[in-house]
C-alpha cells in the first residue's frame, strides 16, 4: 500500500517531503490501527508523538485531488458519480455545525454531525472509491438549505467531476427541482435517481400532430404508476428478480421530460421507478447505473466499522474534515491494493482481512525490529509470510 500511496503524492508537488512521509504513515497506520482511531492511540501504535498527529491532521490536504490520482490511475473508463450523506454521532458544545441529521440506521433525525460525500463507482469492477467528503454546516438546517450544500458541492468541483464522469447517482431524497435545474444547468452533469411510487407522471403524445390553428397536442394522459400501459413503454432489461421496462415521460414535480425506467420485481409484486434526466440514456443503463449506486454505502460501512469514521475526538472543523476525508480515503486504498493492484487474483475483497493482515505487520515489524531478527533467512521469511495472514477470515 505504501508504494501506491507514495506513487499518488508525487503527483501533488505542493506537498513538502515530511509532509509527505507522515502522510504515507498515518494512511498505513488507519488501516492497521487496533482501537479507537484517537491521537492518543495513534501514538501508542505509530512513531509519532500525539501532537505531531494533532499537527499534521490540522493542516489542509488536497483530498479530491489525491483520490482523482488515484482513480484515474487504477480504476476502468466505465464509471459514474455517486453522492450521498451520512450521520456521524458527535456530542460537545465546541464541535462545529452540530445540529439534527437523519441517520438511516435509526430511522430518525439525531443530534450529531452529517457529512455529504462524492465517491466514483468503478462500473466495470463493481466496487466505489471514495473523491471528496464535507460536513454539512449547522446554518443548512433546513430540507431548501441542505439542497443548496448538497449541489454547491457538486458545482465547486464541476470541471473535475466532468473529466471523471457524465452521470451522477444518487438516492431519492435527492430528486427534487432545485437540485435537477442546478446540476443541470450550472454542471451539464445528468442526474440518475428515484422517484416516489405516487410520482406525478404523464404520458407523452405520440400520434398524429393535428394541423391547423392553435397549441399542438403534448401529453396523452395520466400514467397509473401501479399498473402501468405496457404497450408505451420497451422492455428493455430482464433479470433474476426484475423486469424492466423504460418510456419518456413528462414529470410534473420537476417540469421536465424525463426518461424513466420502471422496475417490476417478480418476487413480491411491487416495484420501483428510476429516472434519468439523459432522456436517450437507455432504460438499461438507468438501472444498471442506479443499483450500482450501493457501492458508496459500503464506503460508509468499511469506514465506520474499520477506520475509525465515527470515532474522531477532536473539535476543530479542519481535523474533523480530515479525519472524514482520511478514513474514507483509506478504505479506497485497501481496495486498490487488494482488487486493481492483483487484478489476477480471484479473492473477495474483505475489508476486516485488509485490517487484520496490516495489524500484523505493523505488531511483527515492531517485534523484529526489537529482537533484531535477520529476515533474509529463508525459513524466518516464510514464517513471516505466514503470520501476516494470521486471523483471516476462511474464504
Amino acid at each position: 500500500m505504501k508504494s501506491i500511496i507514495e506513487s499518488i503524492l508525487d503527483k501533488m508537488p505542493e506537498l513538502t517531503k515530511v509532509r509527505k512521509q507522515c502522510l504515507i504513515h498515518i494512511f498505513a497506520l488507519i488501516v492497521s490501527l487496533r482501537g479507537r482511531m484517537n491521537f492518543l492511540n495513534m501514538e501508542r501504535q505509530g512513531t509519532y508523538s500525539e501532537k505531531s498527529y494533532r499537527l499534521h491532521f490540522e493542516q489542509t490536504l488536497d483530498h479530491f485531488t489525491f483520490n482523482k490520482h488515484l482513480i484515474e490511475t487504477y480504476c476502468s473508463g466505465h464509471k459514474i458519480i455517486a453522492t450521498d450523506c451520512s450521520y456521524i454521532p458527535k456530542s460537545g458544545k465546541e464541535t462545529p455545525h452540530i445540529g439534527n441529521f437523519w441517520s438511516g440506521c435509526a430511522s430518525k433525525a439525531l443530534k450529531g454531525l452529517e457529512i455529504s460525500s462524492l465517491a466514483v463507482i468503478d462500473v466495470d469492477n463493481n466496487t466505489g472509491m471514495h473523491l471528496e467528503c464535507k460536513q454539512t454546516t449547522e446554518s443548512s438546517n433546513d430540507e431548501e438549505s441542505r439542497v443548496d450544500f448538497y449541489l454547491q458541492q457538486v458545482i465547486d468541483k464541476k470541471d473535475q467531476l466532468k473529466q471523471l464522469a457524465d452521470y451522477i447517482v444518487a438516492d431519492g431524497a435527492y430528486a427534487k427541482q432545485k437540485y435537477v435545474d442546478g446540476l443541470l444547468e450550472k454542471t451539464e452533469l445528468h442526474l440518475i435517481s428515484k422517484l416516489r411510487k405516487d410520482a406525478d407522471l404523464t404520458y407523452l403524445y405520440t400520434g398524429e400532430i393535428r394541423k391547423g390553428r392553435g397549441k399542438k397536442k403534448q401529453y396523452d394522459g395520466k400514467m397509473n404508476c401501479k399498473q402501468i400501459d405496457k404497450s408505451r413503454f420497451e422492455l428493455c432489461c430482464i433479470d433474476e428478480d426484475s423486469y424492466v421496462y423504460t418510456a419518456v415521460v413528462r414529470s410534473k414535480f420537476l417540469k421536465r421530460n424525463i426518461r424513466i425506467a420502471y422496475v417490476e420485481y417478480k418476487k413480491n409484486n411491487s416495484y420501483s421507478i428510476l429516472f434519468s434526466t439523459d432522456t436517450k440514456l437507455g432504460g438499461d443503463f438507468i438501472y444498471r447505473y442506479y443499483k450500482a449506486r450501493f457501492q458508496i454505502e459500503f464506503l460508509f460501512r468499511d469506514a465506520k466499522q474499520y477506520t475509525g469514521l465515527n470515532q474522531c475526538q477532536a473539535r476543530s472543523e479542519n481535523k474533523l474534515n480530515f479525519h472524514f476525508n482520511a478514513s474514507l480515503t483509506a478504505v479506497s486504498l485497501s481496495k486498490t491494493d487488494s482488487i486493481f493492484k492483483e487484478p489476477l487474483t480471484n479473492e473477495v475483497f474483505s475489508m476486516s482481512d485488509i485490517k487484520t493482515i496490516n495489524f500484523n505487520k505493523l505488531f511483527l515489524d515492531r517485534f523484529i525490529a526489537i529482537s533484531e531478527v535477520d529476515l533474509s533467512c529463508d525459513k524466518i521469511a516464510e514464517a513471516y509470510d505466514e503470520m501476516l495472514k494470521f486471523g483471516r477470515i476462511a474464504v
